[in-house]
């Protein structure tokens, strides 16, 4: 949302449409919340200044009214917050154009001090480019006490213009400035900064006499109007163009500063993103709520397909505006299939030629590279994109150390070794928001035509953007392709990742980049997994399957969630991706035997198989003897902790995996082993966590 208040008083909803805001006293009291935005305003300060000395007796009710209809009117009550100490709106720096209006005044100030005129000018043209008019709220009659903020932010514009041109005449611009310097002139007569700088600028374009005169003209004014003298600044100009101080020369093309090449590396913002408004949110307010002098990174973690580097892009070009100085990507290649990840030497060469440096001049060494980066971004507002990292020692170099920097990355891993660090994690989309991206990509009326299909598409799809992309690219490829067509060749389990590939995509190909960067036993267990669906897996169960010690199993599943392969459920339970799950019977089927695919299932269902006894001895008050499970001899996995066996929750997790067990293993050992585990089930009958 944007508020404007330097000029008419105006609101802009997100999509760029004006939005009404009432009558004169609604719209004073917008005004006021706004020129003190983040502040808490009492009520009968606001009272005051809607009435005076005349308010009516329903004042304050009419005062509610008034707040209700502004927080209808901004289509959120929570950009008016009441509390103990009145009302404050909320909204950030960047809504609000008053806030940025003063930050880049700041920042050209700054600027101008350390003798950087190119971009002092560019944050003041910035700066004078978001004033309507000549006047806050223009049109609007206020009370004193707003008058009085509204007429400081006038001189301060008026302070800008005069930097501004103080910039551009260091800059070598004295021909182009004349005009705006003489008009500004004839408004402020008595001026004394515009008139000497007028004086520079005649000079310098060859009119000594014209410099001259305006010096005397300005002396008489002051003599007749105020009854004073020039200042020091007036004086010191006369003095040194009558003696035609070198001092006062237009700096040659050699020594002016050379103007900052500001690079715009971004790829382009998909216009189908959908979605993350919570965590688009999230990293918005990990911007603008940094300390003063803390630098601001966040990495954004998630599976192979989640969209990451769309949703970065995204947030990317939201904020691109607060860092003129440049918006710099590099795709580090971390898990791009066929691709070598970059090395950081040749990712901060490429860092530093985008901004400005030298080939020649440009460090082999990583740490002096390193070193020299941190010196060319120091004190410039930069945003860094880097996409698709491979680890945190890939990322360490690349980080600037300045507070004006805010840098973005995305990688498969949590990259948890970096200091002070913001982490967000990307889960998969729900049902509604995959719905939507789908008919952004194919368009509204493929979708309206035929529902039920394309929410089979992308429950199919399992909440993964790249596979919805992909199933759309394949809808558009062939517009007489019909979505129920498509949603039910990608029923077919077998099937299904060779539908989800169009072009230079496939969902198999991202998910090999992952799998081909695990060590055997890893992948051996992720292949496993896979034999029991991925559903719900727990480190019992698994240990059984890999037939490894509950402890080694626990790394082996806590490595594949770090990578991504894995979802961690609770402390000791895990999920599998559908469509990794998928990938990951492909890859059992290619590189496991049907024996050993058949065997570790047995010792899945041979684990369930104690579980069900426990349970029997426990809840039906049988014995292991008597209890008929089938020709197995009983073995060490599955066995309960110590003084476990009663407990409630250690029961009903424990059922959990004798019904995700029996369901998927149930078959796939060719002699019904699973029909023991399946008697065990029944005979547990639970009310409230017990069996009876």
């Amino acid at each position: 949302m944007d508020f404007k208040i330097l000029g008419p008083i105006e609101v802009r909803a997100a999509n760029g449409q004006p939005i009404a805001l009432g009558r004169r006293k609604q719209r004073v009291l917008l005004a006021a919340l706004l020129l003190n935005a983040g502040k808490a305003i009492p009520t009968h300060r606001m009272l005051d200044w809607l009435w005076g000395e005349h308010a009516p007796a329903n004042a304050e009710s009419n005062l509610y009214t008034y707040i209700s209809a502004l927080r209808r009117a901004l289509g959120s009550p929570s950009r008016i917050e009441a509390g103990s100490h009145g009302y404050v709106l909320r909204a950030s720096p960047g809504e609000i154009d008053v806030r940025l209006f003063e930050e880049l005044a700041s920042q050209g100030r700054l600027m101008l001090s350390e003798g950087r005129n190119d971009v002092a000018l560019e944050r003041y043209t910035r700066a004078l480019g978001l004033w309507r008019a000549e006047a806050v709220l223009e049109g609007l009659s206020l009370p004193e006490p707003l008058r009085g903020e509204a007429a400081r932010l006038e001189r301060l514009r008026t302070t800008v213009v005069d930097a501004s041109l103080e910039a551009r005449l260091a800059l070598g611009q004295h021909g182009e400035v004349l005009p705006d310097l003489e008009a500004l002139t004839r408004r402020d007569p008595l001026n004394e900064r515009l008139r000497a700088q007028l004086m520079l600028a005649l000079y310098r374009s060859g009119r000594r006499a014209d410099a001259l005169a305006v010096y005397q003209r300005a002396r008489e004014m002051l003599a007749a109007e105020l009854g004073v003298d020039p200042g020091p600044d007036l004086i010191r100009m006369h003095r040194q163009i009558l003696a035609d101080d070198s001092v006062l020369a237009a700096p040659s093309p050699s020594v002016i500063a050379r103007r900052v090449f500001a690079p715009a590396e971004l790829p382009i913002d998909s216009p189908a993103f959908t979605g993350r408004a919570t965590e688009v949110s999230r990293l918005r307010t990990a911007l603008i709520s940094a300390r003063p002098g803390q630098i601001v990174v966040s990495a954004i973690a998630g599976a192979a397909g989640i969209g990451k580097s769309a949703f970065a892009v995204h947030v990317a070009h939201q904020i691109a505006d607060r860092f003129p100085d440049g918006q710099l990507y590099v795709n580090l290649h971390g898990s791009t299939p066929n691709v070598k990840p970059l090395n950081p030497a040749e990712v901060l060469a490429r860092l530093l030629r985008s901004l400005g440096g030298d080939d020649a001049a440009v460090p082999t060494e990583v740490d002096e590279a390193a070193a020299r980066f941190r010196s060319l971004t120091d004190g410039r507002r930069l945003l860094f994109l880097f996409d698709n990292a491979r680890d945190a020692a890939q990322v360490r170099p690349l980080l600037p150390a300045s507070p004006t920097c805010y840098v973005l990355i995305t990688s498969r891993r949590m990259l948890t070794s970096l200091d002070a660090v913001t982490h967000l994690r990307l889960d998969v989309m729900a049902e509604d928001e995959t719905t939507t991206l789908l008919s952004r990509l194919i368009g509204e009326e493929r979708v309206a035509a035929d529902p039920w299909a394309a929410r089979a598409i992308v429950r199919l799809c399992g909440g993964l953007p790249l596979a919805i992309r992909i199933a759309a690219a394949r809808l558009i490829a062939r517009p007489g392709l019909s979505l129920r067509v498509l949603a039910d060749r990608l029923a077919v389990e077998d099937h299904r990742l060779s539908e989800l590939q169009a072009d230079d995509r496939a969902v198999r190909a991202c998910f090999m980049v992952s799998y081909r960067s695990l060590e055997a036993e890893h992948s051996r267990m992720f292949r496993l997994l896979s034999l029991l669906g991925g559903s719900d897996i727990s480190v019992a169960v698994a240990a059984a399957l890999a037939d490894r010690s509950e402890e080694q199993t626990a790394d082996l599943l806590d490595h594949l969630a770090d990578v991504q392969l894995l979802e961690v459920r609770d402390a000791d339970r895990y999920r599998m991706h559908d469509l990794l799950c998928l990938f990951a019977r492909e890859r059992t089927r290619q590189e496991d035997t049907e024996e050993e695919q058949v065997r570790a299932v047995r010792r899945a269902l041979h684990s369930s198989l104690v579980i069900a006894c426990t349970l029997g001895d426990v809840c039906n008050r049988r014995t292991r003897r008597d209890a008929k499970f089938g020709h197995l001899a009983l073995g060490r996995f599955g066995m309960p902790p110590d003084g476990c066996t009663a407990d409630p929750r250690w029961l009903n997790a424990k059922m959990a995996d004798l019904i995700s067990t029996a369901r998927q293993g149930h078959g796939a050992t060719g002699d019904g082993t699973g029909l023991p585990v399946a008697r065990g089930v029944v005979r547990y009958q639970p009310s409230y966590g017990w069996g009876r």
